[in-house]
């Protein structure tokens, strides 16, 4: 096995000489960018021969875990022991069970600086009457897995308030035992005794480690300070009390034994390095430039100066470790570097940067996110340095066109995106023809394409065929004429008065604004009828906890119109089960009675202007385009060829059969269709059945006529409710209230013109 492992190493070394990582030459312009940097953290990857790791720790230099295999002839999961040496061996780890059952399952486990293992084994069980039982063993190991001693410390760790979960176990340099529970440190000598517990009142513990000094620290919110907040503090093992605390900025995942400084301390973002003399955290690396996916870091420590992660793919089941070693910059293979600009990083957008990182040898990818929840930075401040970037000349080469605070009309109309119309004409993966023309028309500005949609949800308003009609789109006329016909049924539940009115202004704002002339004409008979239709219903939502369901008042003519959000074929079935007959898809309302299905576009990436790598900035987003695994989509294939894949999956249908392979049949002697699973509100619940023809003809159209949200302004609709509020009260007349709404809003629109 040694030998075995000393050859996965070796591949290891293989792949750091095709990585070149870092200072990617191109990307001068951006703050923060990789090639800005003097070092660099290069992995060095070695894949673990190991399937469904469990309880990983990185001490002394090793990596121990435990890994569970099927036994087919006993029928239960037999656990192998191993230690990985990261620099050069594995080998088996044999731990005496003593008299233990073989089910019996590490918990946690922590390694002493003598090299001896602690671990915290369970056993889990059910009595007679179905009463579940555990019980917990401490035990210790010398290094070559010899049993020291072995403890029952069930009573110890639990009591009536919890079931002695156990999130973290540290070993001091003294052999003192901590295990930090949910609100609590349990404490054991050298021998495995119980000496006490160290209380935490009202918080929760976010990490717990081993510093520098040979003591046990914690990490755990705070919220005694104004606003609250991480900190870390000493376990004090003789007096059974926390030390002094240690303001810590942003949130941490976990920590361990720091490379120069105290600690080193990461998140899904990077790894940091936080100094105790003088309260300071100091940013070491953004795992991304370093061609790792933050979200898949199972543990991370320092083993001879060099970090060490443990890296957990749960999509694929792969686990590895990356040795990073720093390295001068200069030392590397330039890349030319594409800047993806995001206001916050999707995990999709993580995955796909870090596998073309790893797949191209010309382009590196680096993510420019402008907000980021553990940053000082505030939420509004975040939306100004994005604008104000992309404006600039530090303009990233790509755009995540996806979030709402980037205004995409006003980026078209500007001449910040280019056409990627001219990007498809050359590619070889794809053509303008590839892809839904809805959502490509949702992205088009006069005939310049600027981005292209990956995934697609639609959502529509429907009712019952019997009292809507057949006719596909309604105005607003059409809405308030069929309120007032049932006015003792709800029109739209959940519905107040400022739902209404952004309903009802949602795709009829320009309308009533002439952006390019900057004016607007709120003082019209269709915006008042707006606002007394709004005025008729309530200001806030009566939440009835006894309410019928909205199933029931839907089946029951109770509630008239019902909006839906459509994410997969199936969902086109949900509205009619509600009502319970055949509904027709009326949108929502326009002034003129056009039809408007809402298509909601996710994934969608455009390249700006001034890109300076625009081949480069094509190429990765055909990568992200042509990524098979949908594990981070949601919604519908922008992509025709995945959509009616998609189609034929959903309307496949499969009969269920028994263990000899014969069709089950039901009480008519019909094959029983299997499920496909379901919907469910409230006490309601439906099983999906494969797809209809006429259910496939009906998605189709709404797909065909579904245009995306018109880019309103939300200040707009903010003077709007802010104004509109006196007459819903009764303070102000309709006249005054429409004339102030006019005057902020001509204000407004042509200070933003």
């Amino acid at each position: 096995m040694k030998n075995k492992f000393r050859k996965i190493l070796a591949a290891g070394l293989a792949v750091l000489t095709a990585v070149s990582l870092a200072a990617c030459g191109g990307g001068e312009e951006m703050d923060g960018a990789t090639s800005g940097d003097e070092f660099v953290y290069v992995p060095r990857y070695i894949p673990l021969d190991a399937e469904n790791i469990s309880s990983p720790i990185l001490e002394n230099g090793k990596l121990y875990y435990t890994t569970h295999i099927w036994d087919e002839k006993t029928g239960i999961s037999r656990t192998t022991y191993c230690y990985d040496v990261a620099s050069d061996a594995r080998e088996e780890f044999k731990l005496d069970k003593g008299e233990m059952p073989e089910a019996a399952n590490p918990n946690r486990m922590a390694a002493d600086q003598d090299g001896n293992l602690h671990v915290i084994w369970e056993m889990s069980s059910w009595d007679e009457f179905d009463n579940y039982s555990r019980q917990l063993m401490l035990a210790k190991y010398d290094t070559s897995g010899g049993k020291i001693y072995m403890r029952d410390i069930t009573d110890d760790v639990s009591d009536d308030n919890d079931n002695g979960y156990i999130q973290y176990m540290v070993v001091d340099d003294e052999g003192h035992i901590y295990l930090a529970l949910d609100g609590k440190v349990c404490l054991f000598d050298g021998e495995g005794n119980y000496a006490g517990e160290v209380e935490l009142s009202d918080t929760y513990i976010q990490g717990a480690a081993k510093g520098k000094d040979g003591k046990v620290y914690i990490a755990y919110y705070d919220w005694s300070g104004a606003e609250g907040g991480c900190v870390l503090a000493e376990v004090d093992f003789a007096g059974k009390k926390l030390g002094t605390t240690h303001p810590v900025t942003g949130d941490i995942r976990n920590m361990t034994a720091g490379m120069e400084k105290d600690f080193l301390l990461y998140d899904g973002t990077g790894a940091y390095e936080y100094d105790l003399a003088t309260d300071t955290r100091e940013k070491l690396l953004n795992w991304l430039d370093s061609d790792i996916n933050g979200d898949y870091v199972d543990l991370a420590g320092v083993v001879d100066g060099r970090l060490v992660t443990m890296i957990r793919d749960w999509r694929t089941g792969e686990t590895e470790l990356a040795v990073l070693e720093k390295t001068k910059a200069s030392e590397l293979v330039q890349k030319e570097e594409i800047v993806v600009g995001a206001f916050t990083m999707s995990q999709e957008l993580k995955a796909a940067a870090v596998n073309f990182n790893k797949a191209n040898e010309k382009y590196h990818v680096t993510v420019k996110e402008y907000y980021d929840y553990n940053s000082d930075i505030e939420y509004n401040d975040a939306i100004a340095n994005m604008n104000n970037e992309i404006t600039s000349g530090k303009c990233p080469d790509i755009l995540d066109l996806s979030n709402g605070n980037i205004k995409v009309e006003k980026l078209a109309d500007k001449g910040v995106l280019a056409d990627m119309n001219s990007f498809l004409k050359e590619s070889s993966l794809f053509s303008r023809d590839s892809f839904i023309e809805s959502t490509l028309n949702a992205y088009t500005y006069g005939d310049i394409l600027v981005g292209i949609p990956k995934n697609f949800q639609l959502s529509c308003i429907a009712g019952k065929a019997s009292k809507v009609g057949d006719r596909m789109g309604w105005s607003m006329q059409d809405i308030i004429d069929f309120a007032a016909e049932y006015p003792d049924a709800e029109l739209i539940e959940y519905a107040s008065r400022d739902e209404i009115l952004r309903t009802f202004l949602m795709f009829n704002q320009d309308n009533f604004i002439d952006w390019v002339n900057g004016t607007c004409n709120f003082d019209t008979e269709d915006f008042k009828k707006i606002l007394e239709f709004a005025a008729s219903f309530p200001e806030e939502y009566d939440w009835d906890e006894e309410r019928e369901s909205m199933p029931t008042k839907m089946a029951t003519d109770k509630l008239l119109l019902y909006t839906d959000t459509i994410n997969q074929c199936e969902d086109v079935q949900v509205a009619e089960a509600m009502f319970n007959e055949p509904v027709t898809w009326i949108g929502f309302p326009t002034l003129d009675g056009s039809m408007a299905c809402l298509l909601h576009c996710s994934s969608v990436y455009g390249i700006t202007d001034k890109s300076k790598h625009k081949e480069g900035a094509w190429a990765f987003i055909e990568s992200l385009l042509s990524n098979e695994d949908d594990m981070f989509s949601w919604g519908f294939s922008s992509q025709k060829d995945k959509l009616e894949k998609e189609i034929e999956e959903a309307s496949k249908v499969e009969y269920i059969t028994d263990e000899n392979g014969e069709l089950v049949l039901d009480e008519d002697g019909e094959p029983i269709i299997a499920g496909m699973g379901g919907f469910g509100y409230d006490d309601w619940s439906y099983t999906y059945h494969p797809c209809t023809e006429e259910e496939i003809e009906t998605l189709r159209q709404l797909i065909e006529v579904a245009v995306p949200v018109p880019s309103g302004d939300e200040e707009v609709l903010t003077i709007i409710s802010e104004e509109a509020a006196p007459y819903f009260q009764g303070q102000k007349s309709l006249e005054e209230v429409m004339g102030t709404i006019q005057s902020r809003v001509s204000m407004y629109v042509g200070e933003n013109s």
